[in-house]
């Protein structure tokens, strides 16, 4: 893969807010648009130098265009595409690029999710999936639990050695005073946890 993007672009601002969580009621919208302020101040930016925009939701149809109308913006670039978890990692090339060929000069990532307070919670898909359908699948957990299984299959990967991540990932957390979990574990611990979608535990989750 070439390099030749490196040192175009660079991130110069990053903001949360809830870590899911929506108190009085505020909705994913609600949570996003706070994120994103957050992220221009420590830019030095206002919501208006905003030209790029990159977002994805399982909240709304469109959530590029909801999004854009939700903070007052109106980018010249959008990009709404979604792989599942990893979208907002994928946007980041994609936003280098469009501002590599000069088609916006701010670029804005953004998300928000209230999955941790809303009703919803964890819901299975409303659209069809013959194969996977008779087996109640919840997403997104059971979508990483095939691909991990896949991946044991495939490379002899053990629940020893999955289990590793799920501690790494707990220490890096201890790290975020707003992260949803902050305590110890361990391999052991991770491994006799309650099964969600074989082979991930809640603690794997």
């Amino acid at each position: 893969m070439s390099n030749a993007l490196r040192g175009s672009a660079a991130i110069v601002g990053v903001g949360h807010s809830g870590m899911g969580e929506a108190a009085g009621g505020r909705n994913a919208l609600d949570i996003l648009g706070e994120s994103a302020l957050v992220a221009l101040a420590e830019a030095g930016l206002n919501i208006q130098d905003v030209d790029g925009l990159f977002t994805g939701s399982s909240f709304h149809f469109m959530p590029t265009l909801s999004t854009a109308e939700y903070l007052g913006i109106q980018p010249s670039y959008f990009d709404g595409s979604m792989i599942g978890g990893a979208s907002f990692v994928n946007y980041l090339s994609s936003a280098a690029l469009a501002l590599e060929a000069g088609l916006c000069n701010v670029a804005l990532i953004c998300y928000g999710s209230n999955q941790r307070t809303s009703v919803g919670g964890l819901a299975t898909m409303s659209e069809q999936q013959p194969y996977e359908v008779p087996y109640s699948p919840r997403y997104p957990i059971s979508s990483y639990a095939l691909a991990t299984a896949r991946h044991m299959y495939e490379y002899g990967t053990t629940r020893e050695q999955l289990a590793e991540v799920a501690v790494a990932a707990r220490r890096w957390a201890q790290l975020n005073p707003d992260a949803f979990e902050r305590g110890d574990t361990s391999v052991e611990e991770v491994l006799q946890s309650r099964m969600i979608s074989d082979p991930l535990t809640v603690r794997d989750c």
